[in-house]
């Protein structure tokens, strides 16, 4: 008997060192889990609420934004360990039992806060920037041209995503040769040794040469083109009567950016015919490049969804150009939340998801 009960003590005492050792496993296994769980939620409802956002914009809505401010996670681990035998005589141990287990718990608590005030709605309503213009239009890639969405007029030519039937497709013609001089990689946005921006044209060809000079009649700047030579023109970003001598961009607010792109929201014709809705009256050359469909459904296709009037509207994952535009919106947006969140006083909602 003191034999058994030698054997069940040394039992016992490996099973609570093997308990032990899965406390210390739990641990990295959890972050290593957890961090991305809780990376890919936030990312796919920051996308949810800007398409949301654009959505309502279609039908001339208001909308609201949440900033995820922090997330803890906190980590309770619990180690037991069970014994049940049978003492009697005779050398069988038939009948006894060791168990071990380790309790894994997880209560995380997300804080919320408001995105708004006075310095929000001005970052909201305020002009790109240069430096921002410049930096998200380096976004550009052979399916999309981020300047659809970031230029409003450009030497007098009107974009006419942000003025419809007040335009013409001169300045779709622009964006186009500048996208292609640009991907050939003969055209780039610089600074100058002044530390003004600038528009180079260097290393073009023969061929390249009938593309700059189309890209300059366009604009309407006078400029001799011999290939081998360079070009560098003055880029101003401005508000007013144009020059013929640089390349002046008036830029959008980051309001008018988001209503610009949700021209490309399909909406049902149901909704068209009760009124709470406009309908859709462009002119090819006036359509966004964002698509985003409607389906009374849930879609099975999609990159991104969200549900509004008894409808999902979303962006098909196969629509490569969609995606990348809604790319540039979510981090236009991204900016404007960063920046209009710093030292706001906005109520903080924080929401405990316990047991």
């Amino acid at each position: 008997m003191n034999r058994m009960k030698h054997v069940l003590f040394i039992a016992a005492v490996a099973s609570v060192a093997v308990a032990i050792g899965g406390c210390n496993a739990v641990g990295p296994a959890a972050l290593g889990n957890g961090r991305a769980a809780y990376n890919n939620i936030v990312n796919q409802t920051e996308d949810e609420q800007i398409l949301a956002a654009i959505v309502r914009l279609r039908y001339d809505q208001t909308f609201g934004l949440l900033a995820v401010t922090s997330i803890t996670a906190n980590i309770s681990m619990r180690s037991s360990v069970d014994v049940e035998a049978e003492i009697g005589p005779g050398s069988s141990f038939e009948g006894s039992t060791i168990g071990a287990g380790v309790l894994y718990e997880e209560n995380p608590t997300i804080s919320y806060v408001p995105v708004r005030g006075e310095q929000f709605v001005e970052r909201m309503l305020a002009p790109l920037s240069a430096e921002q213009t410049l930096l998200l239009s380096r976004m550009s890639t052979q399916d999309f041209e981020p300047l659809h969405l970031l230029v409003r007029r450009v030497n007098g030519l009107a974009n006419p995503l942000f003025a419809p039937g007040d335009s013409n497709e001169g300045f779709n013609h622009f964006v186009e040769l500048f996208r292609q001089l640009r991907q050939q990689g003969v055209l780039d946005l610089v600074g100058s040794q002044s530390g003004a921006q600038e528009v180079f044209i260097h290393d073009f060809n023969q061929r390249q040469a009938g593309d700059v000079v189309e890209l300059l009649a366009t604009l309407g700047i006078n400029r001799s083109v011999q290939p081998g030579s360079d070009l560098r023109i003055a880029l101003h970003f401005f508000v007013g009567a144009a020059t013929r001598d640089a390349m002046e961009i008036e830029t959008p607010t980051a309001l008018e950016t988001l209503r610009a792109a949700s021209r490309g929201v399909a909406v049902p014709a149901e909704h068209v015919a009760v009124g709470i809705v406009r309908a859709d009256t462009m002119a090819e050359h006036e359509r966004s490049p964002l698509v985003v469909h409607a389906s009374r459904e849930r879609p099975l296709q999609a990159s991104i969804a969200t549900r509004y009037r008894d409808y999902w509207y979303f962006i098909d994952e196969g629509d490569v150009t969609s995606k990348q535009t809604f790319l540039l919106l979510r981090t236009l947006v991204g900016l404007r939340l960063d920046a209009g969140a710093k030292g706001q006083l906005a109520p903080i909602l924080t929401v405990p998801v316990g047991r």
